[in-house]
């Protein structure tokens, strides 16, 4: 059997292990270097969320406009029925958010949606409500529908996303409450 070709890219697991060991280190010593395998792991696990989010939520919400509709030609070309769709999915994940600040894939990957203007101030996160929740989700929509939801979080400070930064919000790691604020 050939011996695979080592890549000089290191694996997945390797760089998490890596991340979780510099988390023992204080900010000041920590390698710059970490904190970009940081962000790039963060920003993995928001869209492994955001996909989980739409095969659990979205998904069923198309099947069963499909099958109203009598199929998906029909449904195309309807845009009240896309529309519908994309609010019926907008209103689920504000009410899972205003609940518990999770969606099934934000819970899965273990981050929360939290109100930023209270981090500082206080150890417990509140909760977005239902309607700031819903808003974020058609602001989302709109700014990676213009392509700027793109490059906001690569060229501002807080490397935020752009509906992240209008609502005042921010997500989390669940695990490392502290490391968050």
């Amino acid at each position: 059997m050939p011996n695979k070709p080592v890549s000089s890219k290191p694996r997945f697991r390797t760089i998490k292990k890596l991340y979780k060991q510099s988390q023992a280190l204080n900010p000041e010593q920590r390698p710059s270097t970490y904190n970009t395998i940081a962000r790039e792991i963060f920003v993995a696990r928001r869209l492994k969320a955001l996909l989980v989010d739409i095969f659990m939520i979205y998904t069923p919400i198309l099947y069963c406009t499909y099958w109203i509709l009598g199929g998906a030609q029909e449904f195309r070309q309807s845009q009240l029925a896309i529309a519908l769709c994309f609010g019926a999915y907008a209103g689920i994940c504000a009410l899972f958010i205003a609940k518990s600040g999770q969606t099934p894939g934000l819970r899965y990957v273990r981050l929360k949606l939290v109100d930023q203007s209270f981090l500082p101030k206080s150890t417990t996160n509140p909760q977005v409500g239902f309607w700031r929740a819903f808003v974020r989700m058609f602001v989302w929509a709109f700014s990676y529908a213009i392509a700027i939801g793109f490059i906001v979080p690569f060229i501002s400070k807080s490397h935020q996303c752009l509906h992240d930064s209008l609502m005042h919000t921010k997500i989390i790691d669940v695990d490392e409450p502290t490391q968050n604020t």
